[in-house]
Order: C-alpha cells, then sequence, then structure tokens
C-alpha cells in the first residue's frame, strides 16, 4: 500500500539501503493472481530522480520500476489471534498517482518495496531527517 506524508518516508528512509525521490511520470497497472491472493502489480516511470541512500544506474530503463501491493486492503494479523489468522481492512487501497512526488524504497535497482507519497515541499527536511550517521 502506498503510505503518505513525511514521517513515513523518515521512518523508511532511516532503515533503506537503497531508496529516491521522485515524481511519479506514468503508471501501468495489471493485476496478478498468486495462489488466491491477489494483488496489483504496477509498472512505475519517474523522472527527476534524486538518489538518497545507494547507488542507482539511471541508464537502460533506469526510471522504471516494478511495485505490487494487496488490491483489496492492508492484511494484518489480529492481536487476538495466531499468526496464520489474518484479515482484510475495510480500507481502500491507495495507488500510486501520475504527478504526485514519492520517496521509493527498493530491494534492487529494479524493484520498490515501499512508496511513500509525501508534499515536495518537505523533501530537504526527510532528506536531512534520514541521513544514515557515519
Amino acid at each position: 500500500m502506498v503510505s503518505q506524508g513525511k514521517e513515513q518516508a523518515i521512518r523508511h528512509l532511516t532503515k533503506a539501503d537503497l531508496a529516491f525521490i521522485a515524481v511519479l511520470f506514468d503508471v501501468q497497472d495489471g493485476l496478478a493472481d498468486d495462489e488466491g491472493r491477489a494483488r496489483n502489480v504496477y509498472r512505475l516511470t519517474f523522472e527527476n530522480i534524486q538518489v538518497i541512500h545507494g547507488y542507482l544506474n539511471q541508464t537502460d530503463d533506469g526510471t522504471s520500476f516494478n511495485y505490487e501491493q494487496s488490491s483489496k486492503g492492508l492484511q494484518f494479523k489480529l492481536e487476538d489471534q495466531n499468526e496464520k489468522q489474518t484479515t482484510l481492512a475495510d480500507d481502500e487501497v491507495k495507488e500510486p498517482k501520475e504527478g504526485k512526488t514519492y520517496v521509493a524504497i527498493l530491494t534492487d535497482p529494479k524493484h520498490i518495496t515501499v512508496l511513500v507519497e509525501i508534499n515536495p515541499n518537505d523533501i530537504s527536511e526527510i532528506i536531512q531527517s534520514s541521513q544514515i550517521p557515519l
């Protein structure tokens, strides 16, 4: 699920090895079904990429990335249930939108695992707050 806000961005960035901030230029979406669990799959193209953590080669289509999320809502564990029992929240899934600014956390140079929508006015504060101490 797409998160929102500078607090979420900073929280995820402090743990990230590979991350960038950019404006989402194009969204191509589809639906995948893996063992009965439907999920939305996306091919996201960004512009004005500013790498915050790690190294990202921006040649050879280095502005497009894969991203996926649950298609019906957030899956979460009930506190009074065991780990195998989960439920879906009724909340709508927030989807990536063209023209918005995002912090993207990646597992490798082509796959985004966390996407956080941010206010462009918060970029400097987010970068400064998320710096890894040397």
